[in-house]
């Protein structure tokens, strides 16, 4: 009879749905509202925003929304930053600023002209032009290291992976270069433009306008696996160590097996995505064209957390990683031209109480 018992209670655990993620409400803490809307996304650090803006550069403390410094520099394109700096390029020269004071470090000149947002990593300063050439600068000082004819500029963000660096380009083709050198290990040709990409340690991710997410592994960009959509990508994929995230214009969010691509859950966004996923530790946070941003359960795919923008989502947000989960995590940025820190509510401790109210103290 016991062991009946304990046989018809283990089924009834095996059957009972898992509980709900606990609900996270995510606090506006402070806003910062300029003349103007942003020329480009901003750049972020682990500190600051550096918004820029017609004719100026203006850079933001991501902790309470105040204006740190502001300069008068014209640049079309989001900074860059890393290594304690931030750069910008404008007609055709790089100029490197002191990230905590806006103080000029270093000019380089760029012949022809960018033709896309520089782009920063361990160290090295990487320019497109317009010509089709790719530099390599180093960061610290200007020197340029080397600079390759491609034939073709930037068409997204790259992305480094080991020893790698991943190039789409606006011919349609995906170029992998020695970092260190800038020599040709491999290159694929695309049917349609690649729209979004992610280089991760053991594959690189990325769409394209023929509405599909494509998985190719690093040695020889051959093909992983292939995610046809219902519409185009929205901005860039994100990934943990179990699943890959990535939004599409048919308003679905989806989450795939890392190493399989095979489909782990999918959710409806009823509204279509402003950007990528952005990926917390315990939550996903998907930005709306609307003022709306939705958090999901990263296991499961459940809503778990909305927050509301202070104007229309206009640009992709910025999710602080690192900092400390009681400061402002997310920043966004509305078509108005204002920028937003929002951090988690953390509810108070229920603690004892020393006494009962209107009741004498027991000794």
């Amino acid at each position: 009879m016991a062991h009946l018992f304990a046989v018809l209670l283990a089924a009834i655990v095996l059957q009972a749905p898992a509980p709900a993620p606990p609900q996270i409400t995510l606090d506006a803490r402070w806003v910062a509202t300029f003349e103007t809307p942003p020329v480009a996304s901003p750049g972020f650090d682990s500190t600051t925003a550096y918004v820029p803006l017609k004719g100026q550069l203006v850079a933001v403390d991501l902790n309470r929304g105040t204006v740190r410094w502001r300069l008068d520099v014209a640049t079309a394109f989001t900074p860059a930053t890393g290594g304690g700096l931030v750069f910008t390029v404008s007609e055709q020269t790089i100029e490197a600023r002191d990230a905590a004071t806006g103080e000029t470090k270093w000019r380089a000149p760029l012949p022809g002209g960018a033709a896309a947002p520089l782009y920063w990593d361990t160290g090295w300063l990487l320019a497109s032009t317009t010509a089709g050439d790719l530099a390599a600068f180093r960061a610290a000082d200007g020197t340029l290291v080397w600079r390759r004819q491609l034939g073709a500029p930037l068409a997204s963000a790259p992305g480094p992976a080991l020893d790698r660096l991943f190039l789409p380009l606006a011919d349609n083709r995906l170029v992998a270069l020695q970092l260190e050198t800038g020599a040709t290990i491999w290159e694929r040709k695309q049917s349609a433009p690649i729209t979004a990409l992610l280089a991760l340690d053991d594959q690189l991710v990325f769409g394209t306008d023929a509405k599909n997410m494509v998985s190719v592994d690093l040695a020889r960009g051959r093909e992983r696996w292939t995610w046809p959509l219902g519409g185009d990508v929205a901005g860039n994929p994100t990934a943990d160590d179990k699943r890959i995230y990535f939004a599409s214009r048919d308003n679905i969010l989806r989450a795939v097996d890392r190493k399989s691509g095979n489909l782990k859950w999918k959710a409806s966004l009823g509204s279509r995505p402003a950007g990528g996923p952005l990926r917390l530790n315990d939550l996903l946070l998907m930005p709306l064209v609307s003022n709306r941003i939705i958090g999901f359960d990263p296991e499961s795919g459940t809503p778990n957390a909305t927050a509301a923008a202070a104007g229309e989502i206009g640009l992709q947000p910025y999710v602080r990683r690192d900092a400390r989960q009681t400061l402002p995590l997310l920043i966004t940025v509305s078509r108005e031209g204002q920028l937003q820190g929002f951090g988690r509510r953390y509810e108070p401790v229920p603690q004892p109480l020393a006494e009962l109210p209107g009741l004498p103290a027991v000794p």
